[in-house]
């Protein structure tokens, strides 16, 4: 029982040390308990060559290993801009909110607008993130227009409203349905909103855009 529970924790130390990227001259670190002299027990640190681990503990070591090389590559890219202490580009985990941004570029100034952003808003790769100043006047591009096309992934709910059959409401469900489900990937989705049927998207769909 003493030894299995050794092992128990020597593969629990050895994930551990793997997910926070610890190691020594491509060596794993273990602990090891050895007996002295006098019949006391000590620890120490020392290499462990991966073939002294049964193929159980090397599978396990290997898949933690996986996982968090995936997690370092699950990143996002954010231009945040406008009333912000640091602008620029931010990376982000992936799932992250507005308001991670706005606290990766320095947080806001003391000019800006918060009320005018919605800073629970899930962000995607590649998006801008603009935070206007009190009193500013957004503009048709960070309002989530362009080109006269309303943009699902960025317009505010006053944006959405100037969609033909689509108020107050309905403009909320879109809203909803963006920050659960992190945008929108294609225009024909938005038939997945309650309430907006093939109708409402045969009067819209010219209007609208992704990009």
């Amino acid at each position: 029982m003493r030894k299995i529970k050794c092992r128990l924790f020597l593969v629990c130390f050895l994930m551990t040390l793997v997910l926070n990227g610890c190691g020594r001259g491509g060596e794993i670190l273990y602990f090891d308990r050895e007996t002295a002299g006098d019949g006391s027990a000590r620890e120490h640190v020392d290499g462990l060559p991966q073939g002294s681990l049964s193929s159980e503990e090397q599978s396990a070591v290997a898949e933690a290993a996986a996982n968090a090389t995936a997690d370092i590559d699950r990143q996002i890219c954010v231009h945040v801009c406008g009333q912000v202490c640091q602008p620029g580009v931010v990376m982000l985990p992936e799932g992250s909110r507005a308001w991670e941004a706005v606290e990766a570029a320095g947080g806001l100034s003391g000019d800006a607008e918060e009320s005018a952003v919605n800073l629970a808003a899930m962000l995607r790769d590649g998006e801008r993130l603009y935070i206007p100043s009190v009193g500013e006047k957004i503009s048709e591009t960070d309002s989530g227009t362009d080109g006269g096309l309303v943009n699902l992934n960025t317009a505010d709910a006053a944006g959405l409203q100037t969609l033909p059959g689509i108020g107050e409401s309905r403009a909320a469900d879109i809203l909803s349905y963006r920050e659960k489900n992190g945008g929108f990937r294609s225009v024909e989705e938005i038939m997945l909103v309650p309430g907006i049927k093939e109708s409402i998207y045969e009067k819209i769909k010219d209007k609208i855009t992704t990009d």
